[in-house]
């Protein structure tokens, strides 16, 4: 079975462990990334993705992160994809070269810069893909980010989707409609590409508008919810899916309280706790989160999976 037939489900993208002295925890990812890989219902790991603070890491830390969680995924028999955030076509290009060599997949591509710098059009995003597919062997995935004036539309995506070598859509948009329109335009141009949702919001929905699964990061918490929502979506069970995602809305929002910025720290608060990773330390210019709001966090985590335990 090839990487496109497989890429469905529910994927993690981890977070990166970091020790007191903010160097990269290996020991701790490799632990995470197995216990996450191991889990019956999981497809596969992200590596560096936001929640994976590839924003903050150098280049040849990602790299490391990257071989790691690869290494430890493919020892479940799971898939592992690889984000990369590039700034041009040829850093693209280039980062892409280093991974075909490595536990990789696919690779999720964050959309560069530029596309946000005034009124881009979806020529100059089609000819990155075009460049970049030609570049590589390795299967590319878009990331659609709750960014608005990142957003592909679905025109653009439809087009895009077209490229050899493009198989998926991870759709984060947070928008509904945006999410619907762009379903429905791949469906009416027989387009292949998988979609993912990302939108924490109406994850259980998004099955039914055309996912085949998701990607979000929240799944690094409670991971046998998420799935169970993942199977009911992805067999047709649409209410069940919107059940398990009511029952997980309270998780969502302890989360991603504003300053959304810390849900990374929030999530490894949890981790920490879980003894999944040694320490819930994350990067500048993220600041963390309080010891206060820390204890309370946990206090409505652990009730939370008593009451549906």
């Amino acid at each position: 079975m090839d990487t496109y037939s497989k890429l469905e489900g529910l994927f993690i993208p981890s977070v990166t462990p970091f020790d007191d002295k903010l160097a990269l925890d290996l020991k701790s990812l490799e632990r995470l990334a197995r216990y996450q890989a191991s889990i019956d219902g999981v497809s596969g790991l992200v590596s560096c993705a936001r929640i994976g603070e590839g924003t903050v890491l150098r280049p040849e830390e990602k790299l490391e992160v990257h071989q790691a969680m690869g290494e430890a995924a493919h020892t479940c028999g799971k898939l592992h994809m690889a984000t990369i955030a590039p700034q041009s076509t040829a850093d693209a290009i280039g980062t892409l070269s280093k991974l075909e060599s490595m536990p990789v997949d696919a690779v999720m591509i964050f959309p560069p810069l530029l596309f946000a710098w005034g009124k881009v059009g979806g020529d100059l995003k089609l000819r990155f893909f075009e460049d970049v597919t030609k570049s590589t062997t390795l299967p590319i995935v878009l990331f659609q980010i709750p960014v608005q004036s990142y957003w592909y539309d679905p025109e653009t995506i439809t087009r895009i989707a077209a490229l050899p070598g493009v198989i998926a859509f991870k759709e984060a948009s947070f928008s509904i409609d945006l999410f619907s329109e762009t379903c429905r335009q791949l469906k009416a141009n027989a387009r292949k590409m998988r979609v993912l949702t990302g939108n924490d919001r109406f994850v259980g929905r998004s099955y039914e508008l055309g996912a085949v699964g998701a990607l979000i990061g929240v799944a690094n918490l409670a991971v046998d919810r998420w799935v169970a929502l993942d199977k009911a979506g992805r067999r047709g069970d649409y209410a069940g899916a919107l059940a398990i995602q009511e029952e997980l809305k309270e998780l969502s929002e302890i989360v991603f309280v504003e300053p959304i910025v810390e849900a990374v720290a929030r999530i490894k608060a949890i981790l920490q706790d879980e003894g999944l990773i040694a320490t819930a330390a994350v990067r500048p210019p993220q600041m963390g989160i309080s010891a206060v709001e820390k204890q309370k966090l946990l206090h409505s985590y652990r009730e939370l999976r008593a009451a549906v335990a």
